[in-house]
């Protein structure tokens, strides 16, 4: 597949949506691995711009998803969360120009907490969000939509393998080595969701530190709702209990991970379902994030060669990811038992 590259084009962005004239050349800004931030001034405000993955975007499925999270996002800050939903403008969250999409958000003073920490306070706090999230009645968002129907996952994972070998690819014998257990994670993840299909909410799916800014009044605000849809409560309260306590960064706090959960109980979150069938569950959203890197990695989903380079490096990270996860399982089931 060709490359579809970014075509941004700032002032004309400006000038279509009345956002002012430009008053400092664009900054980029880090942080995602899917879409390219940059920040923004002109003489009217400072935005943040969010350029879309034009790879992305060809997706038939991929405009009405992200218009359908601005709605959640929207509708989560109607009822008492502190959301940050992007600009509407001309009755739609969409900015095009050129065939390129940008969502724009007003310009935060804010940081995110520091990958790896963990601070308990913060913990207490996204547990009683995350709760207050999964209360929200999002029906209304739903009305006339088909319910999502159960397809089994079923990775090319060998085929990508040997496209990997035929191009020399640097994790082509980390790849090879690692499809027994792919698979074996696959089989695990897809027999969980049969058996969870039936206990879905529309949440953020996407809750680390990253997408959680704090200001002085130590009030977090939530950010990047593009994500948002439905999920088994329990895998995203397992998910988030995990960002929070330091698991990514490779040592995670047993009290921690175990404040999220009360603090997540206390503010009126369920606590339902199987916990092996919640942590086979897991799997799913590292093996699909797997999938997407391998297709970057190959040349097959990508805009540029320094996208390329990025998927190389997160199937590297997310096979290993794979792997500590599985060792962690038993030790999370006893961390559940308190």
């Amino acid at each position: 597949m060709e490359p579809v590259n970014y075509i941004l084009d700032f002032p004309q962005l400006c000038m279509k949506y009345g956002l002012g004239q430009l008053t400092e050349a664009p900054e980029p800004v880090s942080g995602g691995f899917l879409h390219k931030m940059y920040r923004i001034v002109t003489g009217q405000a400072e935005y943040a711009v969010k350029a879309l993955n034009p790879q992305i975007m060809l997706r038939p499925a991929a405009m009405g998803n992200i218009i359908f999270a601005e709605k959640v996002a929207n509708l989560a800050r109607s009822q008492g969360i502190n959301a940050l939903p992007a600009i509407q403008s001309q009755g739609s969250c969409m900015h095009e120009v050129q065939g390129q999409y940008y969502l724009l958000f007003p310009w935060i003073v804010g940081k995110a907490l520091p990958a790896g920490a963990v601070d308990m306070d913060c913990c207490t706090q996204i547990g009683r969000v995350l709760a207050d999230i999964h209360n929200i009645d999002f029906s209304s968002l739903l009305a006339g939509q088909q319910q999502e129907e159960f397809i089994p996952s079923a990775v090319p994972w060998r085929d990508y393998s040997h496209s990997a070998e035929q191009q020399q690819l640097s994790h082509s014998d980390l790849l090879n080595n690692s499809l027994a257990k792919l698979q074996v994670y696959e089989k695990l993840a897809n027999g969980a969701a049969e058996l969870l299909q039936d206990n879905r909410v529309i949440s953020h799916r996407d809750l680390d530190p990253k997408n959680v800014l704090w200001d002085r009044s130590g009030i977090p605000l939530i950010i990047d709702w593009e994500a948002a849809g439905t999920v088994h409560p329990m895998q995203e309260l397992l998910e988030v209990a995990l960002y929070w306590s330091g698991f990514e960064a490779g040592e995670a706090s047993e009290e921690a991970f175990q404040t999220v959960i009360r603090a997540y109980t206390s503010q009126g979150g369920k606590v339902t379902g199987n916990w092996t069938d919640v942590l086979n569950l897991g799997y799913q959203g590292k093996l699909d994030w797997l999938d997407y890197s391998l297709r970057r990695s190959l040349g097959l989903e990508v805009t540029d060669e320094a996208e390329r380079q990025l998927g190389i490096s997160e199937v590297i990270r997310t096979i290993r990811a794979l792997d500590d996860y599985a060792d962690f399982i038993p030790l999370c089931l006893k961390w559940l038992e308190y």
